[in-house]
């Protein structure tokens, strides 16, 4: 099943401050090769994306961000479903997620286009505690990651934050401020329930925000759900459907993704071979390694070591 979220010719003043947003975003990109798809700008945790192609369904490793798509669509799978979303629409992540994407609407003359941020949780709560903001949860969902359309207040305030790019000057003042302002805009979108209950599962779940910290750093060891779930301070059962409801994956499972896109990146650099890479990411067995990587990337390691820098993707 594919949800879509987003029409790229959005009208009314949506969709002008949309077309600004672009003919800004765009600007950024003149000069620049068409190969390169980033500009890391001057604004903290500010990026501005640029794909003139559309790209494979590939795997990365989001995290905690916005993404903002400005002109063409992506394509994400999130446990088992799809999501397709256009311009307007964003993806928002408040935790590390192993994740499937693609760039499916680009062309060199209508490039996709999109601004990303980097989010902290904590700031987001800060905000909520502050001005003592209560949203009323508009069902069950809990994950972290989440895709919506956003409205007209929301992009004018993107919109300044970009053209603060042009007033240095004014940034020390206003940047904190109208980032405070993208967040509450957010906490009042339609899916703004989903990121309130993210931010407040971090003080509410600690064990499983401890667990995801403690996998990532240590995702190379063997690892017992039983033992993660003594550190987390739950029970084993409780750990695994908290974990899912948040990640939609279970502990062993997120930590064979992080343990493949590792290898995948090893493979990338040229260094190491796949059974090398194998045992550098904790596996024990490379026929092991070699099934799940097929299975996880639709390619067998030694075939993707090749072709791997010209397919590789950014999911964000």
């Amino acid at each position: 099943m594919t949800r879509i979220i987003g029409e790229s010719d959005a009208g009314g003043q949506d969709g002008v401050t949309l077309a600004l947003l672009c003919e800004e975003v765009r600007g950024w990109f003149d000069g620049v090769p068409v190969e390169q798809r980033f500009v890391h700008t001057e604004l903290p945790g500010l990026t501005f994306i640029r794909f003139c192609h559309p790209t494979e369904m590939g795997r990365g490793l989001l995290s905690p961000s916005l993404c903002l798509v400005l002109q063409g669509s992506k394509k994400i799978l999130l446990g088992k479903a799809f999501t397709a979303y256009g311009g307007g629409s964003y993806l928002l992540s408040t935790l590390d997620m192993p994740i499937s994407g693609q760039v499916a609407e680009a062309t060199p003359a209508t490039p996709y286009l999109g601004l990303r941020i980097e989010l902290d949780v904590r700031e987001i709560a800060a905000l909520i505690i502050d001005m003592g903001i209560e949203v009323v949860p508009r069902g069950a969902e809990t994950t972290g990651v989440f895709v919506d359309k956003s409205d007209a207040e929301l992009r004018d305030a993107f919109l300044r934050l970009v053209r603060l790019l042009k007033k240095p000057e004014d940034s020390a003042v206003l940047l904190p401020l109208v980032k405070r302002e993208i967040f509450y805009r957010l906490l009042k979108a339609k899916s703004g329930s989903v990121l309130y209950q993210a931010v407040v599962s971090h003080a509410n779940d600690r064990g499983v925000h401890q667990a995801i910290l403690w996998i990532k750093d240590h995702f190379k060891e063997p690892m017992r759900v039983d033992t993660l779930a003594k550190l987390a301070n739950m029970s084993a059962s409780v750990l695994h459907r908290r974990f899912k409801e948040m990640t939609v994956m279970s502990p062993l499972q997120y930590q064979k993704h992080l343990r493949l896109l590792e290898a995948r990146k090893l493979l990338l650099d040229g260094s190491l071979d796949a059974a090398s890479a194998a045992f550098s990411v904790g596996y024990q067995s490379p026929s092991q390694f070699s099934r799940e990587y097929r299975r996880y990337f639709g390619i067998s390691p030694l075939r993707d070591r090749e072709g791997l820098k010209s397919r590789e993707a950014d999911y964000e």
